[in-house]
């Protein structure tokens, strides 16, 4: 069985979290997330899409691309734009789309375990995207990308889940543009 532990997240603000959330940093284009910081400029696309901070052109994969990435996120971690907890937690979220609730609970899992098989892969990922995201993570020292993992039903997550629910209210309660209602704790 893989192991996920609990970790000191580095999140956005209660006040801010609604103008920082953004989808996924590979279903934009360039364009698109440009589009998108333009409309939101605190969005963190402008960190995972660190190239639209630069001219139409810029070399995606290049240093220069990375290292804004992680000067963008240091300032707002300084402006205060983000938090870091201080006990290692695990971390409840909520989604709501066209009438579908997805829940569940954010944790590290070890990359060691996705390597060996014990997690299973569930997608062929492109070793040039992999790479990517490796390089974005090393430089900003930052996994700004979490990775969904999904697991057979299992009574006590579902406890846990719904005792969360029904004690806490959501540290984060907001929708986005794209019509996703998001609650997190």
């Amino acid at each position: 069985m893989a192991i996920v532990k609990p970790f000191k997240a580095i999140r956005p603000t209660k006040e801010r979290a609604a103008d920082i959330a953004a989808l996924p940093y590979d279903v934009y284009t360039t364009k698109e997330a440009k589009d998108v910081i333009e409309r939101h400029p605190m969005s963190f696309l402008k960190i995972d899409r660190a190239e639209c901070n630069f001219t139409e052109g810029q070399d995606i994969y290049a240093p220069e691309v990375y290292e804004k990435a992680r000067e963008i996120l240091t300032r707002m971690i300084a402006d205060g734009d983000f938090i870091q907890d201080e006990e290692p937690r695990f971390y409840l979220y909520e989604l709501t789309m066209d009438g579908r609730t997805q829940n569940g609970i954010v944790g590290c899992a070890a990359a060691s375990d996705y390597e060996s098989g014990l997690i299973r892969r569930h997608e062929n990922t492109r070793a040039d995207k992999e790479e990517d995201r490796i390089r974005h993570v090393d430089v900003t020292n930052a996994q700004t990308g979490p990775i969904f993992l999904m697991h057979r039903h299992n009574r006590t997550i579902a406890e846990i889940i719904a005792h969360t629910k029904e004690r806490k209210a959501p540290d984060y309660d907001f929708t986005t543009d794209e019509g996703t209602g998001t609650a997190c704790s």
